[in-house]
């Protein structure tokens, strides 16, 4: 123990001199800090690293989902051949998954691809995964590793300890076919009515009209292509515009529209002379006119406007001349109301008078519509008050028959295109459309209420008959035609050619509205003078009312076709359809 001491202090003397000495401690430092700043910079290259394969990978993706969306009944292989081209093995690919894609501004984005069948679907979302080794940081990795292996570890086991630095990286993409198709919801001009056509056109444009069956009948048959109407107008106005849609958003006048219906007319393989000749006296009847155009409840382009009024039409979007001029003479009526007497040679009816007022479309919408799944096109709220006189017998010989109708706005919705890759003749467009709600009524509707678009009127009883000085008549009655659910309307590709309407009806009733407006019809009979009435007046000008039924069909389905409207039924139709290409969506 006595020669164990000295040791023991000679030890501590010797570490206290091992502390206390200066000499040599930056480099000791140095060495430690360096595997720090090692481990920093090892760091920063590998997620440098990362980020650059995570956007290599990102790009591949994107390409393989067009590829896939190109071509979905391969659209798996399609995906592999892509990826394997950017430098991915075909196993990265992870899931190809198909669907329908909905371009809806009012969804959420990640609800706006649905997995579903691929006999249906229109999209794609692609899936890769794979893995990416650390570079400086696995030396790091791996050395600790190899430093802490035993001796007589396998091979196997320290190869696992080199592949614990590899980091998985995975991406996703969604890709749409480019499949667009331009559709409109509205025009009914089936029967055509020279007086009514020149009556009613004419006061929304503005001047006398005189045009006969025939030159409504060509005008019928001749068709508009909008592109090349928007070609036309640009230089009929002299505008600087430079693509399809300045053209829409120009100020424009109805005469300068009208002459570009002409000779977009002419343009067009359907025209005739007959067309042309009664366009050319339509524009010359109103060269004077002043009146605003806006084009945009007319039409809208959707990607196309973007693209220059030199380039080709890129789809077939077309109106006939009818279905135009009635359109734009509508819009060109604003929110101007209209009184019309109607000359009409209908048994039971002695005159009609009429009033109109034309509200406007929802906001950001058009007759016509080109575009992808989810757009959709509108009819305008539109507001008709028929004053009729029938003619009945007896004491009951003339009735005055005051009629109110309101007819909310059509909608058609592009819900489907379907289309097997880039040909067109396997297409099939399919539209959900809604008629408009109609509400009508026998009553008093006052002036400020027929005007006022932002309710509804809900009129008291009219006079219906008045024998001075013996009895009054007066009667009320409500009646709706509503279809709350959309109807699905499918077009195939022969149907778009030739331009096929098909008419979707509200599904709520089972007789005509007038029908159903003399069976609600409610009549009072009040004595006057000496108050000892007239005995059966009230049946009797329910008679007359009745049996004016069938006559008022006539009427009203005249006037509203004339305005492109229906008794709650809505015609729609696809005018052009393009298939192929993709685009990516997400």
């Amino acid at each position: 123990m006595a020669r164990i001491a000295p040791s023991v202090h000679g030890l501590v003397r010797a570490l206290a001199a091992f502390a206390a000495d200066r000499r040599g401690g930056v480099t000791l430092m140095f060495a430690a800090a360096i595997f720090v700043l090692f481990g920093f910079g090892a760091m920063a290259v590998d997620v440098g690293s990362f980020f650059y394969e995570k956007r290599r990978q990102q790009t591949a993706n994107d390409l393989a989902a067009l590829a896939a969306a190109g071509d979905l009944p391969r659209a798996r292989a399609a995906a592999e051949a892509t990826a394997t081209r950017n430098g991915f093995a075909p196993g990265t690919i992870e899931t190809v998954q198909h669907g329908i894609y909905t371009a809806d501004a009012g969804l959420p984005v990640e609800q706006r691809f649905v997995p579903g069948p691929a006999a249906t679907a229109n999209a794609v979302r692609v899936r890769m995964k794979a893995v990416t080794p650390m570079l400086l940081g696995r030396v790091l990795s791996a050395s600790s590793s190899l430093t802490a292996t035993p001796p007589g570890t396998p091979a196997t086991t320290i190869q696992a300890s080199y592949s614990s630095g590899d980091v998985p990286i995975g991406s996703s993409a969604i890709a749409t076919q480019e499949m667009q198709a331009a559709f409109t919801v509205g025009s009914r001009l089936a029967k055509l009515e020279g007086g009514v056509l020149n009556g009613l056109l004419g006061r929304l444009l503005g001047g006398g009209l005189s045009l006969s069956v025939m030159d409504y009948e060509a005008l019928a048959k001749a068709r508009i292509d909008l592109f090349d109407f928007s070609k036309r107008l640009a230089t009929r106005a002299n505008l600087t515009a430079v693509t399809f849609d300045d053209v829409l958003q120009a100020n424009v006048r109805l005469p300068e529209v009208l002459t570009a219906i002409q000779e977009a007319s002419r343009d067009h393989a359907t025209g005739s002379p007959a067309a042309t000749s009664a366009l050319s006296r339509l524009a010359t009847a109103h060269a004077g006119s002043t009146r605003p155009v806006d084009l945009r409840a007319l039409a809208a382009f959707g990607t196309f406007g973007e693209k220059a009024l030199s380039e080709p039409a890129p789809i077939a979007a077309s109106l006939t001349a009818l279905d135009m001029v009635s359109a734009i003479a509508q819009i060109a009526n604003g929110a101007r109301q209209i009184d019309l007497s109607l000359a009409l040679q209908v048994p039971g009816i002695a005159s009609v008078q009429l009033r109109l007022g034309i509200g406007e479309r929802p906001v950001g919408t058009s007759l016509v519509s080109v575009g992808r799944m989810g757009a959709s096109v509108h009819t305008a709220q539109t507001r008709l008050l028929f004053t009729v006189q029938l003619v009945g017998s007896g004491s009951a010989a003339l009735v005055r028959l005051p009629l109110y109708l309101e007819l909310a706005a059509a909608t058609a919705k592009l819900s489907s295109i379907q289309c097997n890759g880039s040909d067109a003749a396997s297409a099939r467009v399919t539209l959900a459309v809604t008629p408009a709600l109609v509400d009508a009524w026998i009553g008093q509707v006052s002036m400020a209420e027929f005007a006022n678009f932002r309710s509804a009127p809900n009129p008291p009883a009219a006079t219906l008959l008045n024998l001075a000085g013996l009895a009054s008549v007066s009667g009320r009655a409500h009646a709706t035609m509503t279809n709350l659910a959309p109807t699905p309307v499918s077009f195939g590709y022969s149907e778009i050619l030739r331009g096929d309407k098909r008419t979707t009806s509200t599904q709520n009733f089972t007789a005509t509205l007038l029908s159903r407006l003399v069976g609600d019809l409610d009549i009072r009979v009040q004595a006057l003078g000496l108050g000892l009435g007239v005995p059966g007046l009230g049946p009797a000008v329910s008679g007359v009312i009745a049996g004016a039924a069938t006559p008022l069909d006539q009427v009203l389905n005249a006037v509203l076709g004339t305005l492109g409207l229906g008794l709650g039924q809505a015609d729609s139709w696809v005018t052009g359809v393009r298939c192929g290409g993709a685009v990516l969506v997400r």
